[in-house]
């Protein structure tokens, strides 16, 4: 073989070799390495869209807010993806329902953007199949060019969810590749924008019922304090309409301070108190009225069997009345409410205890000036008062009693004291004749004559006892003046039971004075506390029982000087005790001794002491005898020992 066909050869070997060199490149390693080279652009791309969802991220406070991410998140994949259409639902759940049960669509791109709402409507099997599965799946609708769809899941069920639909023409093989990854990534987007739009919707749904609790707090806090502020003033009104009534016992004082509270609370320029005339049959406005003039036009009286009054009415049902314009108003005579000049009115009763006293009126010259709250705030104050008027009306009734009977009293004792004054002279001329007859020199009496003669003359002298017990009260209750000067009680004392002691010798009674040997002078009326002295001394003879003792005790007590008048006689009855110092009473067992008497005796000593400055009291108890006490001021000297004295 020649070197050329050798060359030729080797020549032609070598280039076979090559060839299969580069074939074997080409066919096996040219294929990898453009799979290499889309991987790497594919992973550049998702790189791309996923940077690009990082910057599209943001929060979505709203419903639309979250729309807007979905879509830019949308727009950002079909930059960097082609070939296939997106689509997406949302559900919100307890966060602010959709308007359908099947839920809102929340975006829509491309082709499918032509389509109804309702082409693109997800059966709800595939709902719970995609949710269960965790994934992408796939579906084929009926829907006209959506030949093949995947689902994929995104958000929390139950609080923002929903699917992620993407419709494409490419082969099962082409779209898993290209798009199934960059689909998860979208999904994981919209999955975060799901739960930060939760948070913030019920960060937003706590704030708003916070706000709204608030509110409600606030509106409550508010209507509390309007309660306490509006109690506030009708406890203060209560009090002041109590303090006026405690300064101002009198019936019109009463009535006349209520209404002018009443008036000033509520800002009215009327106010009146009708009270029921039980003689009569009216109501009649009471004087002291609030804006009223004090003419008898103005304080009117209304019959009972007027119905056409509102007044009646409101006293005769109970039932408050308000108007806004009583002149024009055919339930109120509009007489009355010219008369007053009043256009805006409330009425409402008096009631105690179920029984109906009377009504309170308050008007207004302002039309449409009184509101419900006022009618509620009347009806409190009239409740109130309601206790206070009666109380009022019963102080007047009593002080009326009370000034007719002092008047009676005074005609009594100005009847008792003049005929008392004319007893006196013929008393006196009588009881001297019976004296001059008695002692003979009118000549001879049988014994018969001077039995019956010595029983006038005691009968008038107990009629004279009588007189001079009464003219002595009379006196004592006029006022009359009584002079105080030092003078000895204990001599005072000892000449009363020198003169009483003829009638203790009768009874067979021992009388005695006791008192200390140096003992202060009284300051006061010889004349009037000897009386009280022989006033108690003769009453102790009268209840005690023969045989027995009465002592007169003198001491000093302090800066007064006390008397007592003790026996050991019958002693006053417990239920008699009470009434011991009043005029004309006699104890009950007065019949046990045979004890006569006027029953002035003791009302008499309590007026003397009284007059001294002193006090009068007994100890007693049936059967058992009696002291009694009286103390009267001392005069600065000393009365010496009678031995000293004489």
């Amino acid at each position: 073989m020649s070197v050329a066909a050798w060359l030729t050869g080797a020549g032609a070997a070598l280039a076979a070799g090559a060839a299969g060199v580069w074939w074997t490149r080409f066919a096996r390693l040219l294929p990898a390495e453009r799979a290499l080279a889309r991987a790497a652009a594919l992973a550049e791309r998702r790189g791309a869209f996923a940077l690009a969802l990082l910057r599209t991220r943001r929060a979505a406070p709203t419903p639309a807010a979250l729309a807007e991410a979905a879509q830019a998140a949308a727009d950002a994949f079909l930059e960097r993806f082609a070939g296939v259409d997106l689509f997406a639902w949302t559900r919100r759940g307890p966060l602010g329902g959709t308007a359908t049960g099947d839920g809102e669509l929340l975006l829509r791109t491309g082709r499918l953007e032509a389509m109804e709402g309702g082409g693109l409507a997800v059966p709800e099997e595939w709902w719970d199949a995609a949710f269960a599965a965790g994934a992408a799946v796939v579906w084929t609708p009926d829907a006209a060019g959506l030949r093949r769809t995947v689902l994929r899941p995104w958000g929390a069920r139950g609080r923002v969810w929903g699917l992620l639909g993407a419709a494409s023409g490419l082969g099962e093989e082409d779209f898993t590749i290209v798009h199934s990854g960059a689909l998860d990534e979208l999904a994981a987007h919209l999955d975060a924008c799901a739960e930060r739009a939760a948070q913030l919707w019920e960060l937003e749904k706590a704030r708003a019922e916070l706000a709204a609790g608030l509110d409600g707090a606030m509106r409550r806090l508010d209507e509390t304090n309007v309660q306490l502020i509006r109690r506030a003033k009708e406890v203060r009104t209560f009090q002041e309409v109590t303090d006026a009534i405690t300064k101002n016992p009198e019936h019109a004082g009463v009535l006349a301070a209520i209404v002018s509270i009443i008036a000033s609370a509520l800002e009215a320029d009327l106010c009146a108190f009708l009270l029921l005339d039980e003689a009569t049959g009216e109501l009649v406005t009471q004087p002291g009225a609030f804006g009223l003039s004090h003419d008898e036009g103005a304080l009117y009286r209304l019959a009972l069997a007027n119905d056409q009054s509102s007044s009646v009415r409101v006293f005769k049902t109970g039932e408050p009345f308000i108007t806004a314009d009583a002149q024009n108003d055919p339930l109120v005579i509009a007489r009355y409410a010219r008369l007053w000049g009043c256009h805006s009115l409330v009425v409402v009763p008096l009631t105690l205890e179920g029984r109906r006293i009377g009504v309170l009126r308050v008007g207004s010259f302002k039309k449409s000036f009184f509101t419900a709250d006022h009618v509620q705030f009347v009806s409190i104050l009239a409740e109130e008062a309601a206790v206070l008027v009666e109380s009022a009306m019963l102080s007047r009734k009593l002080a009326d009693s009370n000034r007719r009977l002092a008047e009676m009293h005074r005609i009594k004792d100005d009847f008792v004291s003049t005929v008392s004054h004319e007893f006196k002279t013929p008393l006196t001329s009588i009881l001297g004749f019976l004296a001059v007859i008695l002692e003979g020199e009118a000549g001879p009496l049988e014994p018969e004559q001077r039995r019956f003669l010595s029983i006038v003359r005691g009968s008038a002298q107990r009629l004279s006892e009588l007189v001079s017990d009464i003219l002595d009260l009379s006196k004592l209750e006029e006022g009359v003046e009584i002079e105080s000067k030092p003078f000895d009680l204990a001599a005072a004392a000892r000449k009363v039971v020198d003169d009483s002691r003829w009638r203790a010798d009768e009874k067979g009674i021992e009388l005695a004075v006791e008192a200390p040997e140096a003992l202060p002078r009284a300051l006061g009326s010889e004349r009037w506390l000897s009386q009280v002295l022989e006033n108690l001394l003769s009453n102790a003879l009268k209840f005690s029982r023969s045989g027995g003792k009465v002592s007169v005790i003198l001491a000093h007590k302090g800066e007064g000087l006390q008397a007592t008048v003790a026996d050991a006689g019958i002693g006053i009855p417990e239920a008699d005790q009470p009434r011991i110092f009043e005029k004309f009473f006699r104890a009950s067992n007065r019949d046990a001794t045979g004890a006569s008497g006027t029953g002035l005796g003791l009302a008499i000593c309590r007026h003397i002491v009284d007059r001294h400055n002193g006090r009068i009291w007994f100890e007693s108890s049936s059967g058992a005898g009696t002291r009694f006490h009286f103390v009267v001021p001392t005069s600065r000297a000393v009365t010496p020992a009678p031995e000293a004295a004489s």
